[in-house]
């Protein structure tokens, strides 16, 4: 018999010091390092509830079918044979799949890496990858995207011998500062490699008027409640403060919008993280989460600007999602 036990490759940027680090640089500085959203299940499955309810990658026809548009079209014309597929920041892994499945049927022999700070989400995009390619090999790892510098050695080590590499970014974007995300993409990207990644976009020609036609997909109660998680696991009553969302300009980087969500201390509060405290008092803000909408033309900035090249884009009709090709200037 097989076993039934999986096995996760947890990173070192996941040992339980550098976790404690970071969420203690979190309380300390009044900002809380994205990946603490998403870590644990209890956290994940409300990100997963917010995700079913507000994004339109789940609920609008037009930005479902782009994704699936892009599965297909992005591998025609690859050779087959051994490729990875490495899904970066997988989370529940459904549009992976896609990607997976595309593969799978072009003949090619696939091994799928789901890659993401959760556990928990790792195991769920394996099942969703297994579900549409039942005998599909799936190496899950849990790791840190802000703190790998080793990842092609990490890849290497699970990929055969010569495999080609597909990577997905799905839905990361927008929690990473421009300059750090797309610096990351090049140095992620060898010369044969290719990438496909999302965005979330501010549609419309008034970069404004459209982020404020995109807010209540964030500012909503299954949100606010998710955003809360963090704090409530820590020891932060819900009504202690309120998550107050805003709009704010990206500095050096035009043709994008942060929304941007604050806890906004109403009452003194104490956090507490082992045996160690932090005091928060009335009028203070933390910094919970923020998401960048991006335009076509901030991701063709930044594409160029790290030596990147656009060889194809899905973009959904409403203007609110697109889908993106991208490999090595020079690049096969």
């Amino acid at each position: 018999m097989t076993s039934p036990c999986v096995s996760v490759a947890i990173h070192p940027s996941l040992f339980p010091e550098a976790v404690h680090a970071r969420l203690r640089a979190s309380f300390q500085t009044r900002r809380i390092h994205g990946a603490f959203h998403y870590d644990t299940a209890r956290r994940a499955h409300r990100w997963m509830q917010v995700h079913a309810t507000h994004s339109p990658a789940v609920t609008a026809d037009d930005a479902r079918s782009i994704y699936d548009q892009a599965a297909r079209e992005s591998v025609v014309g690859l050779e087959p044979g051994a490729w990875g597929c490495i899904g970066l920041g997988c989370g529940s892994g459904h549009k992976e799949a896609r990607v997976v499945a595309a593969w799978a049927a072009q003949g090619s022999s696939v091994t799928y890496l789901p890659l993401d700070v959760s556990v928990p989400l790792v195991l769920i995009s394996r099942e969703a990858a297994l579900a549409q390619v039942p005998n599909l090999t799936v190496h899950p790892i849990a790791a840190d995207l802000t703190d790998v510098s080793d990842l092609s050695a990490v890849i290497d080590s699970l990929l055969p011998s010569g495999a080609g590499r597909f990577s997905t970014l799905f839905g990361m974007l927008p929690n990473f500062e421009p300059e750090f995300i797309f610096g990351r993409m090049a140095s992620w990207l060898r010369p044969d490699d290719r990438m496909l990644f999302s965005a979330n976009l501010a549609p419309g020609s008034e970069l404004e008027a459209g982020v404020s036609t995109v807010l209540p997909q964030y500012d909503n109660p299954e949100t606010q409640a998710w955003l809360r998680t963090i704090l409530e696991d820590h020891g932060v009553l819900a009504d202690a403060g309120s998550v107050q969302f805003h709009i704010e300009p990206v500095p050096g980087f035009p043709g994008c919008a942060r929304i941007a969500a604050d806890w906004v201390v109403s009452r003194s509060s104490e956090c507490v993280l082992d045996r160690e405290s932090f005091f928060w008092e009335p009028g203070e803000r933390v910094r919970l989460f923020f998401s960048i909408r991006h335009t076509p033309q901030s991701i063709e900035l930044g594409l160029r600007s790290q030596g990147l090249r656009l060889t194809q884009s899905w973009i959904a009709g409403s203007g609110e999602e697109g889908v993106f090709l991208v490999e090595r200037s020079g690049g096969a």
